[in-house]
């Protein structure tokens, strides 16, 4: 596809993003949290699939090796990795037979020039309740001059006049990590499971599990699940 075609199919996303205002989303125990990861190898990802419940009991973490059929192009990296990502979830879904309730990405959700990062695409595409977390902003955002270094500081990200996500303290003294909301939940809701996976690393522990095992399979150090 090229730039002019994604362009336009981006416009036509944008009109379906769900962004609640209020705080709905109430995840019961039993209801699973699906973490995703990729490393690439030349055209081909690896993708990881971390499972746990709201309760933070963790069921696997599964991986599967996929051909990207789109060629990346800068501004619109999320028709590259988001059916890469797709095919990854419902390969759990269908094999392992896990179902989300919802899905936590590492990358952007609003916080995204066009409000259209990976975490968004993949929450419009499969109608998952999404969170985008990501290690770099793509939106300007000046927060080493106004970010408190104590762990839980956030700042907000805005765009256009509007909250699309936070900068947020997930240790004392470390870089911060980048929280917004994909599709179906609130901001305030995404920072909030945001702060709920944290550990005792910068990384959210779900997505530091899916990245650890996603960089094991792409060395050949485990075996694929797909």
């Amino acid at each position: 596809m090229n730039k002019e075609t994604l362009t336009q199919e981006q416009i036509k996303m944008q009109k379906k993003i769900l962004i609640p205002k209020d705080e709905h989303f109430n995840l019961k125990k039993h209801q699973l949290i699906f973490s995703l990861d990729i490393q690439y190898q030349e055209d081909f990802g690896f993708v990881a699939v971390d499972i746990q419940n709201a309760k933070g009991e963790h069921k696997g973490t599964f991986v599967g090796k996929y051909k990207a059929e789109v060629e990346y192009q800068p501004g619109f990296f999320a028709f590259r990795e988001g059916p890469l990502l797709i095919k990854a979830v419902n390969d759990v879904i269908q094999q392992k037979r896990f179902q989300p309730s919802l899905l936590v990405i590492d990358g952007h959700g609003t916080a995204h020039p066009r409000k259209l990062g990976v975490a968004t695409w993949v929450g419009i595409q499969t109608e998952i309740p999404s969170i985008g977390i990501a290690k770099e902003p793509l939106l300007k955002t000046e927060y080493s001059d106004f970010l408190s270094s104590e762990k839980g500081e956030t700042i907000d990200v805005v765009l256009e006049d509007e909250v699309v996500g936070f900068v947020l303290r997930s240790q004392t003294n470390v870089k911060p990590i980048f929280v917004s909301a994909g599709h179906k939940i609130s901001q305030k809701e995404a920072l909030r499971i945001t702060q709920s996976l944290s550990g005792e690393f910068r990384i959210v522990e779900p997505i530091r599990r899916a990245d650890q095992a996603a960089r094991a399979a792409a060395k050949s150090e485990i075996s694929l699940d797909f």
